[in-house]
């Protein structure tokens, strides 16, 4: 896998990892709004998950959040929060910019966060049927 790709599914995941914290934690209802490049509820909801999964989901995506800040310096994450704010205000996009491209990290950064990212992505198909899983690949869901 190429650096490119792993930064760019890294953003997709981080994007990911703050649209399902969002719409997960404010469930039900659901958020009325949500980061770009977050998947859109819609595509959530169409997965069916439990409230148990929900549960789990947003264990996953806080752990994956800590994990991340837990490799980055001080001032990576505040450019990170910077980033995540301005986000907030733009519209959804198929092509979200690539946020954590935009932090420079380091090589030992950058293969911290594929391990992260792989984590991430085996405790999502724990959590998910094989029916979900295979839906949430065929909706886009980076990472997996």
């Amino acid at each position: 896998m190429t650096l490119k790709v792993v930064i760019r599914t890294a953003s997709r995941l981080l994007l990911v990892s703050i649209g399902v914290g969002t719409l997960l934690i404010t469930t039900p209802p659901l958020a009325l709004g949500q980061p770009a490049g977050a998947p859109n509820r819609e595509a959530i909801r169409s997965l069916n998950l439990s409230r148990s999964q929900m549960r789990q989901l947003r264990s996953i995506v806080q752990g994956y959040q800590s994990s991340l800040e837990g490799i980055l310096t001080s001032s990576q994450r505040q450019q990170l929060e910077d980033l995540q704010a301005a986000q907030l205000d733009q519209p959804a996009s198929d092509s979200p910019p690539d946020l954590v491209a935009q932090l420079n990290l380091s090589a030992d950064q950058q293969s911290q966060l594929e391990t992260i990212q792989a984590s991430m992505a085996e405790e999502l198909k724990t959590v998910l049927s094989p029916e979900q899983f295979e839906q949430a690949q065929q909706l886009g869901f980076p990472g997996l």
